[in-house]
């Protein structure tokens, strides 16, 4: 039977929400949620944006644990996304808002000691949310490898960067496709030394998916190849992995399904 994992019960915003199964088999869910939003129009306050919420599960879904809110004033309609350090503990990324209404990236380690992080620093000020979340991937080195979308006033994109502390610092943020050809919903899989970075553009005619690929856990790349396109309706690219090969599944209104491994010379 569906389990109703959000405890707060009023038709409000629930949503937009990252699961991942820990080895152990736990269950974690993060979303973003206007439980907080809500009871503050109640009291005829401001709240900016939604909550990020999150659950336990450690019986395979049968029951979860009480909700605990992680952080207030997050963007509202941008996707959270979640992967696991090495000692287990998820970590989750999300679009936040900054003063007034800048909407730049957040990162948060669920250990019980590790604060929110400010990831990116592009100061796009926009009173709306973009509908345009970020992506994590973590490797087995415990690289932290993350990808997102802003539309600064200085620098506007798709960008890369990644950490090699868990977050306490990154490396400088790269830029990453064609801005001019509506490079959108970037999606990143590290598999050992490889990380794999995938988006959508469009050049007129046809949709995109276009590849960087990484051996050596972010540092150098190789050069932007497509791996397919579709000249008809379709969704955003995702990457998927059995932890050996790296799969696109990327959803088209012509082709339907498309699911395609990604060659590498060095798994």
């Amino acid at each position: 039977m569906p389990v109703t994992v959000n405890d707060n019960r009023e038709i409000i915003s629930h949503r937009f929400e990252a699961m991942g199964v820990d080895a152990q088999g736990n269950i974690h869910l993060a979303w973003l949620d206007k439980r907080d939003q809500s009871a503050a129009r109640n009291k005829g306050e401001n709240y900016a944006g939604s909550a990020v919420y999150y659950a336990l599960s450690k019986d395979a879904g049968k029951t979860f644990s009480t909700n605990r809110k992680l952080i207030d004033n997050s963007c509202e309609c941008c996707r959270t996304a979640m992967d696991f350090d090495a000692d287990g503990s998820p970590v989750i990324f999300w679009r936040h808002i900054y003063g007034r209404n800048v909407r730049d990236h957040a990162l948060l380690k669920l250990d019980g000691q590790s604060q929110p992080v400010r990831v990116s620093y592009d100061h796009w000020e926009v009173a709306a949310c973009p509908h345009h979340g970020g992506a994590i991937s973590i490797d087995a080195n415990n690289n932290y490898h993350l990808t997102w979308f802003n539309n600064g006033p200085e620098r506007h994109g798709l960008f890369y960067a990644h950490s090699s502390d868990q977050g306490k610092t990154f490396s400088t943020a790269i830029h990453v496709g064609n801005y001019d050809a509506q490079a959108a919903h970037p999606f990143v899989l590290a598999i050992k030394q490889n990380v794999y970075l995938v988006w959508k553009e469009f050049d007129g005619k046809q949709s995109l998916i276009q590849l960087m690929h990484s051996t050596d856990q972010g540092n150098t790349w190789r050069a932007v190849t497509t791996l397919a396109t579709s000249d008809g309706a379709s969704d955003h690219p995702l990457l998927i992995s059995d932890g050996n090969t790296a799969w696109l599944s990327w959803h088209t209104a012509r082709q339907g399904l498309v699911f395609m491994a990604i060659e590498s010379d060095n798994k």
